[in-house]
C-alpha cells in the first residue's frame, strides 16, 4: 500500500496451531483465515472452538530474531496479529495455544474484555434523506420498535427528569459491545448479513467491540451493495482499493493551480487533526500523515462540487486510524460523505435545517431554557455549529467518540448502495464545477465571494449577533496562525469564531427578519454593510406557519412556539436533516448544562467559551444513555401521530 505502512493484502493466511496444556498430549488444527476480516478477537473465538477450550489461554506467534533465532512471541492484540500476518506468515502463520487455570488468566482480563457501552432504550432505525438508494425498514420492524417504546415508557419518565436522575445509574454501563461472537449471529453461512436492522439495532444498544470495528463499520456506513457474502465483499474491496490507488495517482499527480490550492488547505488541516493521538503524534511526514492528507486530497479533486471543507479531517481520521489501511478508509469515506456532505455545501441548507429542528427542539423539552436563550441573545444556537457540523465528534475523548458515532451511525437504515460504492463524481467533474469554486487572487475572492477576506483582524474584529452564522463561501479558508494546534481548532468549527456581538451594533440585532430567528438562518457581512440570508428551511412544525418575529417580547416569542409538541416536530426522515438522533445529543448536552448557564447568567459569548472548555471533556455514557430517551419518546409521539392519521395503515416513522 503506498504511503503507508499496513498488512499485506493477501485471501488467505494458513495457519498451524499447537495447544499445550500442562502435561497433558499436545493437540494440533490446521486452518485458514481471512486476514481482511480476522481481528483478534475473531481468532480467539476460531481457537476456542477448534480446541474446545473452557478456561482462559494464551496465544504466541512463531517468529525469528535478527539473527534468525526462533522465538515465540505474545499475540495480544490486534497489532500484534498485524505483525505475524506481515512478518511470520510464509507459507503458514505458526500458533502456540496454553490452556490455563482461570485464576492464571485474571491478569489479562483488562486486554480481552469488551469496553461496557450502555444501552436503555429502542432503537430508532428511521429513514434516510430521500435518495436512490435502498428503502426504508420494512413495517414489522417498526411495529418492533414501536411495541419497545412502549416498554419502556415508566423507565424513560424517570430519566427524563434530570435533575433527579441518580448519577450512578446514569453512567452504569447497561450492555456490552457487540462481540464477535453475535456480529456472526447476522451471518449466514456463507457471511451473508441476512438481519441488518437487527444488527443496526443491537450495535445502538452497546456500540461495537473496538476489535470488530474494521468489519463491522462498512456494514454501518453503507459500503457494500446488499447481499454479498464473505467472499464477494473481500473481492468489493481489493477492487474498490485497487479503483481508489488508480485515482490517487491520476489525481495527486496534478500540478494545476486549483489542485495546489486543495493541497494546501488539506495539508494545513491535516498537520493539526488529533495530533495527541498515537496514531498520528508523528513527525509531519510519516505515512500516517500522508495517507489522511492523500485521502482528503483525492477526494476534494474527484468531488468538485464539495471539494475540500474544514472539518472533513475529523471525519477521516478515525476511519484511518480504525481500518489500518489507507484505501479502505477511502471507501469508507466516500460512503460517510454520500450523508453528510450536504453539511459542506455552499447554499447551507442542511446546517439551516439543523439549527432550526434543534431550536423547535429545545422548546418543546425545555421552554423555560428556550426563553432565557433568548433573553440571553442565544436563542439560535449558533454555538452548536461545531457540533452539529462534525456531528459531535470533538465533543468527546476520542475513542469515546468512536463509540459515540457508531451507535449514530446505527441509529440510521441501512441504505447500501444499489449497485456499486462511487469513488468519484463524474458528474461533477463533466460539468467542471470545480472552476467557479477555487478564485486564487484576493480580486476574485471579493468578486465571487467564495472566501471570506481572510486576515487576523477579522476574526477578532467584533461582529453583530446576526453575523454570527459562519460564512458557508468563506469556509474553506486557511486556518489563521492563531488556530489551537490539537485538532483544527478554527474559527469555522469554534462555536466562537467572529461572533463577537459589540455593543453599539447589538441594538441592531432585533431588526433581523422573522426567517433568521425561527429558521436558524444568519447573514453574513459584505463590504456595504448588508447581508445576505442563508436559505431558509420549511414551516415544518410552526403551528399555522406563523413565525415568531425577534422584535417582539421574550413572552410573545414563548407564545408563538407553545403550540409546539413532540408530534408536532419534522419525522424521522426529515427532522435533523435525516440524522434526528444526532439533535438528541445535541438537546441532552445543553441539559446537562442548563443549570450552570442559567444560574451564572451566561449570554451568548459566555455560553459559547463554557463550552469550548469541555471540548474532548463530555461523558459519553451519561450523554448517550439520555439521549435515548429522549429519543424513544419522540420517536413515540411520532408513531402514535401516524397512527392516529393512517389508521392501521403503514407508518410514516
Amino acid at each position: 500500500m503506498e504511503g503507508i505502512v499496513f498488512p499485506e493484502e493477501r485471501e488467505v493466511i494458513r495457519i498451524k496451531v499447537k495447544k499445550c496444556e500442562g502435561l497433558m498430549q499436545p493437540e494440533y488444527r490446521k486452518f485458514a483465515v481471512d486476514p481482511q476480516i480476522t481481528s483478534y478477537e475473531v481468532l480467539r473465538h476460531t481457537l476456542r472452538r477448534a480446541f474446545h477450550l473452557q478456561s482462559d489461554f494464551t496465544i504466541s506467534y512463531l517468529s525469528h530474531d535478527s539473527e534468525g533465532q526462533e522465538v515465540w512471541l505474545s499475540l495480544l492484540s490486534d497489532w500484534d496479529l498485524d505483525a505475524a500476518f506481515i512478518s511470520s506468515s510464509h507459507p503458514y502463520l505458526r500458533l502456540r495455544v496454553d490452556a490455563r487455570p482461570f485464576e492464571d488468566a485474571l491478569d489479562d482480563w483488562d486486554i480481552i474484555s469488551s469496553k461496557d457501552t450502555p444501552e436503555p432504550v429502542p432503537h430508532p432505525v428511521v429513514p434516510n434523506v430521500p435518495n436512490n438508494r435502498q428503502k426504508p425498514p420494512t413495517q414489522p420492524f417498526r411495529r418492533s420498535l414501536f411495541s419497545s417504546v412502549q416498554t419502556t415508557l415508566t423507565k424513560m419518565t424517570q430519566v427524563l427528569s434530570f435533575n433527579d436522575t441518580k448519577e450512578e445509574e446514569d453512567e452504569k454501563p447497561m450492555k456490552p459491545a457487540l462481540s464477535d461472537t453475535e456480529f456472526h449471529s447476522f451471518l449466514d453461512e456463507s457471511g451473508r448479513l441476512i438481519r441488518p436492522e437487527d444488527l443496526r439495532l443491537r450495535i445502538y444498544h452497546g456500540g461495537v467491540d473496538p476489535a470488530l470495528r474494521k468489519v463491522v463499520w462498512r456494514h454501518l456506513l453503507n459500503v457494500y451493495p446488499a447481499g454479498m457474502g464473505g467472499k464477494e465483499r473481500m473481492d468489493y474491496m481489493k477492487r474498490k482499493a485497487n479503483e481508489y490507488l488508480k485515482l490517487k495517482a491520476k489525481f495527486l499527480a496534478q500540478d494545476t493551480e486549483e489542485a495546489q490550492f486543495v493541497k494546501n488547505m488539506v495539508k494545513k488541516d491535516v498537520l493539526r487533526t488529533d495530533r495527541t493521538l498515537d496514531f498520528f503524534a508523528v513527525p509531519d511526514e510519516h505515512p500516517n500523515i500522508t495517507a489522511l492528507s492523500n485521502i482528503l486530497t483525492t477526494f476534494a479533486l474527484t468531488h468538485p462540487d464539495v471539494s475540500y471543507c474544514q472539518g472533513m479531517s475529523d471525519f477521516a481520521s478515525p476511519l484511518l486510524v480504525t481500518m489500518r489501511d489507507e484505501a479502505q478508509a477511502y471507501v469508507c469515506f466516500c460512503a460517510l460523505m454520500n450523508r453528510i456532505k450536504p453539511n459542506f455545501m455552499l447554499d447551507g441548507e442542511a446546517m439551516t435545517h439543523k439549527f432550526q429542528h434543534l431550536t423547535e427542539l429545545m422548546h418543546c423539552v425545555a421552554p423555560e431554557f428556550t426563553e432565557y436563550l433568548y433573553k440571553q441573545q442565544a436563542e439560535d444556537l449558533f454555538f452548536c455549529y461545531r457540533w452539529m457540523l462534525l456531528e459531535l465528534k470533538r465533543e468527546f475523548a476520542y475513542y469515546d467518540a468512536l463509540r459515540m458515532l457508531e451507535v449514530m451511525w446505527s441509529s440510521l437504515p441501512p441504505s447500501p448502495p444499489q449497485k456499486d460504492l462511487e469513488l468519484i463524481d463524474n458528474v461533477a467533474l463533466m460539468a467542471n464545477l470545480s472552476i467557479a469554486r477555487y478564485p486564487y487572487n484576493e480580486a476574485d475572492r471579493r468578486q465571487k465571494g467564495r472566501r471570506s477576506s481572510s486576515s487576523s483582524n477579522q476574526s477578532n474584529s467584533p461582529k453583530s449577533r446576526e453575523h454570527r452564522m459562519p460564512n458557508r463561501r468563506g469556509r474553506r479558508r486557511a486556518s489563521s496562525n492563531s488556530d489551537k494546534e490539537d485538532g483544527n481548532h478554527n474559527s469555522m468549527v469554534d462555536g466562537r469564531g467572529s461572533r463577537m456581538p459589540s455593543k453599539d451594533m447589538e441594538s441592531k440585532s432585533t431588526n433581523r427578519t422573522t426567517q433568521q430567528i425561527t429558521h436558524g438562518s444568519s447573514s453574513s457581512a459584505h463590504s456595504n454593510g448588508k447581508s445576505s440570508l442563508v436559505p431558509n428551511g420549511p414551516k415544518a412544525a410552526i403551528p399555522n406557519g406563523e413565525l415568531p418575529s425577534p422584535a417582539r417580547s421574550p413572552m410573545v416569542f414563548k407564545k408563538q412556539l407553545n403550540g409546539l409538541s413532540m408530534s408536532s416536530l419534522p419525522p424521522p426522515d426529515k427532522f435533523g436533516y435525516g440524522n434526528p438522533f444526532m439533535l438528541f445529543l445535541c438537546l441532552t448536552i445543553l441539559l446537562q448544562h442548563q443549570d450552570i448557564i442559567m444560574r451564572e447568567q451566561m449570554d451568548y459569548n459566555d455560553i459559547a467559551m463554557h463550552f469550548d472548555k469541555h471540548v474532548r471533556k463530555h461523558n459519553v455514557n451519561k450523554v448517550l444513555n439520555k439521549a435515548r430517551t429522549l429519543f424513544a419518546e419522540y420517536l413515540k409521539a411520532q408513531l402514535q401521530k401516524s397512527a392516529s392519521s393512517n389508521g392501521s395503515g403503514p407508518n410514516q416513522c
